[in-house]
């Protein structure tokens, strides 16, 4: 038997499109109460008319480390946390410019571990919380033209675990949750000529936002004794 959500309170970052957003509905929907944070307030009040009163939001940019500091203060005593703010730029290593690599390690590295170490202190001084990481499939692979996106996964990769090792006794559950392709708008940053023609060939069907989403409840609602420490997504027929 699952854990009920009602009651529980969740603070989801990057909730202002795609899987942030779908995991702040689905939510929202099994009875939590959601505080959704992204950087676009235009789509956080988009999201809190769609879910009424389960949804709160906080406007920010994780980036920055005064925000983050005022967010972790104001959401002390959350439940559970979706770490899923991030960022994402295919090109050839070679390529890559020194602002485009800085843009994604701060986001995807820096802000994930500012705002998760932040939460997850609190929940370690109350002895319960559950911390859900959203990293990718490129946390355990390296391919053409996402070296530098491979590279943030697979640190925030090593970071959820570590979390857990050192909180698994205090409490808390870490889960990393690891979407392959996830048709959202993260990909729109991506306009390389090799990139399009990887995705205009590609043989799968991408996942859906909503479909990550369900992971995420399904990890959120398990028994206190269950710990999903770890779960890969991927579309059928992608390999």
């Amino acid at each position: 038997m699952s854990t009920s959500l009602s009651g529980k309170v969740v603070l989801v970052t990057g909730a202002s499109a795609g899987i942030g957003r779908a995991c702040a509905i689905a939510l929202a929907r099994a009875g939590a109460k959601v505080i959704a944070t992204g950087r676009r307030q235009g789509e956080l009040d988009k999201l809190a008319t769609e879910c009424g009163s389960g949804v709160e939001t906080i406007a920010g940019d994780l980036d920055d480390v005064g925000f983050c500091a005022d967010l972790a203060a104001r959401t002390r005593g959350v439940d559970i946390l979706v770490s899923n703010a991030g960022v994402l730029k295919y090109a050839p290593l070679l390529e890559m410019t020194e602002a485009d690599i800085d843009w994604m390690f701060r986001t995807n590295v820096l802000a994930s571990f500012r705002i998760t170490l932040a939460v997850g202190r609190s929940m370690a001084e109350r002895g319960r919380g559950h911390i859900i990481v959203m990293t990718s499939t490129a946390a355990r692979d390296v391919y053409p033209l996402g070296v530098i996106y491979c590279a943030t996964k697979h640190a925030l990769s090593a970071f959820a675990r570590g979390l857990r090792v050192e909180l698994q006794g205090r409490g808390v559950k870490v889960t990393e949750i690891a979407p392959g392709m996830v048709d959202t708008g993260i990909r729109t940053a991506s306009d390389h000529p090799a990139v399009l023609e990887a995705l205009r060939v590609r043989k799968f069907t991408a996942l859906t936002a909503e479909e990550v989403a369900e992971a995420v409840i399904y990890a959120a609602q398990a028994n206190p004794n269950l710990a999903p420490d770890f779960i890969e997504l991927r579309p059928r027929g992608s390999g």
